[in-house]
């Protein structure tokens, strides 16, 4: 007989439920709510998703920080969505951004001329064309532009199918979301946390809609993105989808971990989703993180969630890293990191690698 078990791709149990939500003292990171990933594949629509996922346990408010803007690679990423956008929104009207987070895209899309109407529960701003609410549903466009969110709900299929009963003919939404398949080959375990709660590949997320205008990934292969007719969308039958098995992440969690023994506590560059599961699994393994560094300002000065580890910015980081690890969490801020590390004695490791490549590829900063 089966175990019940047999069909899960991978656990992650008790880590905070927001990567994305920092807190400004150690004692209150210490009691952040945490939650359980336990990743299945629906066998009717062929996504991968966290079979535990409850959505009240989420808040989205203005403690919410998931802003990368502050990073210029970040930003070369968000010009090549505002061409991909420019290009497809080939009529007078306006565009709905949906999840817009802080507004630094749609003031981009404004700034290029275009006009736009944005929601969001956590936003902050005075942006009189942004809302602090949910999208209300009842109001149609022609473009719709939806940039990570749909990882966010836990029926991503039925909201679209929300969205599209309000769609006209030929209405185009952007899509972009994480790349499973990018995950899976880099075997990125911090990239499985639990405000994601589902996982798409390009042919289950195409699938969904018989007109695709283009698609593609983005930032380095980390991202999918499609430009689809939302008025054909249709609940995926799962026949695109490729089965996925059990996820071979622990070799590289062994790996990560066993490279900190002994050595002075390491520091994380980023405190975004990826370097907060980094650094929870390392202190639910014993060892303490001297700290996480990231660009954004509204991060800096606060903890993070369980392990209570500082979030510092850069340069109030820099005289504690010399002889120090710094993990680089992200590959596609490995030129910058190794930028702003120039002059310092630190060792910088990118904990991103392939299949076929060493689990941790490390140099010393010039």
């Amino acid at each position: 007989m089966q175990s019940a078990d047999a069909d899960i791709l991978y656990r992650q149990l008790a880590l905070p439920v927001l990567q994305n939500v920092s807190y400004p003292t150690q004692q209150a990171a210490q009691a952040a709510p945490l939650g359980d990933v336990v990743l299945r594949q629906d066998a009717a629509t062929g996504l991968v998703h966290n079979a535990l996922f409850d959505p009240s346990k989420l808040v989205y408010d203005e403690n919410y920080q998931n802003e990368q803007a502050a990073s210029a690679r970040f930003r070369a990423h968000l010009d090549t969505v505002l061409g991909i956008v420019q290009r497809q929104h080939t009529t007078a009207s306006g565009i709905v951004e949906i999840g817009c987070g802080k507004g630094y895209f749609l003031e981009m899309m404004q700034a290029a001329g275009l006009a736009v109407t944005g929601y969001d529960t956590a936003y902050e701003g005075h942006n009189p064309a942004i809302h602090k609410a949910y999208l209300d549903t009842t109001a149609g466009a022609d473009f719709f532009v939806l940039r990570h969110v749909l990882e966010h709900i836990p029926d991503p299929f039925a909201f679209l199918g929300s969205l599209a009963r309000t769609a006209r003919p030929s209405t185009k939404l952007y899509i972009e979301v994480p790349c499973f398949d990018w995950i899976v080959a880099q075997r990125a375990f911090y990239d499985v946390f639990y405000e994601h709660c589902n996982y798409f590949t390009l042919p289950v997320l195409c699938s969904a809609f018989a007109g695709v205008f283009e698609s593609g990934h983005l930032f380095d292969g980390q991202y999918l993105y499609a430009v689809v007719d939302l008025s054909t969308f249709r609940r995926p039958t799962g026949a695109a989808a490729q089965r996925q098995g059990p996820l071979a992440f622990d070799t590289m969690i062994d790996g990560l971990v066993a490279s900190v023994a002994g050595h002075p506590p390491p520091f994380i560059w980023g405190a975004g989703a990826k370097g907060m599961t980094f650094a929870n699994i390392l202190h639910r393994r014993g060892h303490a993180v001297g700290g996480l560094i990231d660009l954004n300002p509204a991060k800096q000065g606060r903890f993070v969630g369980l392990c209570a580890s500082p979030i510092m910015a850069p340069a109030a980081a820099a005289a504690q890293l010399n002889g120090r690890d710094v993990f680089a969490m992200n590959p596609a801020y490995l030129a910058e990191i190794r930028s702003a590390l120039a002059g310092l004695d630190a060792r910088l490791i990118s904990v991103a690698a392939a299949a076929d490549t060493p689990l941790i590829q490390s140099e010393a900063t010039p």
